[in-house]
């Protein structure tokens, strides 16, 4: 389903001022480990946008200080797996991408694809299994060396910056800047990491992007949870060019209830400013 009406429409009420003012006036702020199971008072309103967005308090600690092993045997399971478009830890989401991938294959085959944040190789395999070269960027440290696979720590990337023909981002961008991943507190983090995107894709290059969606909520410390707020400021200075499994009443369903995953394929706006 191509959403560009419900995009305009959802869009329209949203300034450009309001996101690039709150996105470069606020300021960063530093690692803190492990992560605080409360939200630090300090922050509380700017991670609420004052108490905007109710806070559910869920908390874990993912940090590591040892690296994640993906070995050989298990990406190739995964490659037969992705081939056959099973689901996994995401459930239809991973539906919507073999959709999504499947209409924009040129952007895929053969081409430089990023995935941004990683547990398990299940999103670089899919990639493998469509012919793409993936390199994954993660804050934690990955010891990978299946042939085709780049791996590289956010530190590594940031002191070597590069472009790729499409960026994949699954359930990722809604953990940055909560702690949770050994990342540092930043309550604009998702947005941040939407406007690096930017500076890392080619001309024409496209985000394949799967983030929670539902009634607006932060879920302590383990995701946030997009609605009609939130999701305005994440898609600010994108252009939403297609979408798999994205229904708008996804906007009535409490965090409690279970939230959607749908994938957005997005391309940035030329006529926004960076």
């Amino acid at each position: 389903m191509n959403i560009n009406p419900f995009v305009k429409a959802f869009m329209a009420s949203f300034t450009k001022m309001s996101v690039f003012a709150f996105l470069f006036l606020t300021p960063f702020f530093v690692d803190s480990a492990p992560p605080p199971a409360a939200i630090p008072e300090e922050l509380h309103d700017a991670f609420t946008l004052n108490d905007t967005i109710p806070v559910i308090n869920i908390y874990r600690d993912d940090s590591r200080s040892h690296a994640l092993i993906y070995t050989n045997e298990l990406i190739e399971s995964f490659i037969e797996e992705a081939k056959a478009n099973a689901m996994k830890y995401y459930g239809l989401t991973d539906l919507y991408l073999y959709e999504a991938l499947d209409k924009y294959l040129p952007h895929v085959v053969g081409r430089k694809v990023a995935v941004l944040g990683s547990e398990i190789p299940w999103y670089e395999s899919i990639l493998l299994a469509y012919g793409a070269h993936p390199t994954t960027i993660e804050y934690n440290k990955i010891e990978c060396s299946y042939p085709g696979i780049e791996v590289l720590t956010v530190d590594e990337f940031d002191a070597n910056p590069r472009t790729f023909d499409a960026v994949l981002s699954i359930s990722s961008f809604e953990h940055d800047g909560l702690g949770r991943y050994g990342d540092p507190l930043n309550p604009i983090g998702d947005l941040q990491a939407m406007a690096k995107t930017k500076k890392m894709l080619s001309t024409d290059g496209l985000l394949f992007l799967a983030v929670p969606v539902g009634k607006d909520c932060l879920v302590w410390n383990l995701h946030r949870v997009y609605g009609n707020i939130r999701l305005k400021m994440l898609l600010q200075g994108w252009q939403v060019i297609d979408s798999f499994g994205f229904d708008p009443q996804d906007f009535e369903k409490e965090a409690c209830e279970g939230y959607h995953q749908p994938v957005f394929v997005l391309k940035p706006n030329q006529n926004a400013q960076d």
